[in-house]
């Protein structure tokens, strides 16, 4: 049982560093693509994503070698800050223009729901890592 854990772990931080992989390959393409609604502004906030996403494939890979509980929590609290601050600087420059107001303002409403959840987040690890306990559950 534990082994299937530890296996699935391992595919969990395999996979987070491919899709972060694939990820950086995008962001940082947008504005060659001339995609419509990215403003020229998203170089404001290009270099805090890459931080994060960099930080996020460092990260899950310190995880896939070396990945006790406590090593996790902390690791996973780093990368929840990392996320925090690069959802606020979108949400701060907000560089997208969708041409529609309330396109607009239902991307800045998720760009906020993403911050609160990243926030909880955060909570949650520093909960887990203060109590030693491996994860939330409801007993």
């Amino acid at each position: 049982m534990e082994r299937n854990r530890k296996r699935e772990q391992k595919s969990e931080y395999l996979t987070a560093i491919i899709f972060n992989l694939i990820f950086l390959y995008i962001v940082n393409n947008l504005l060659n693509w001339h995609i419509y609604f990215v403003l020229d502004t998203f170089n404001e906030v290009l270099w805090i994503i890459n931080l994060s996403v960099i930080a996020a494939i460092i990260g899950n890979f310190l995880l896939l070698l070396y990945s006790p509980e406590r090593f996790r929590h902390v690791m996973k609290i780093i990368l929840n800050i990392f996320a925090f601050i690069a959802v606020y600087f979108v949400y701060i420059v907000f560089p997208f223009n969708f041409y529609n107001s309330f396109y607009n303002w239902a991307f800045s409403i998720l760009l906020i729901l993403a911050m609160i959840g990243i926030f909880i987040a955060i909570i949650v690890e520093i909960y887990l890592l203060v109590t030693g306990k491996p994860k939330l559950t409801g007993n």
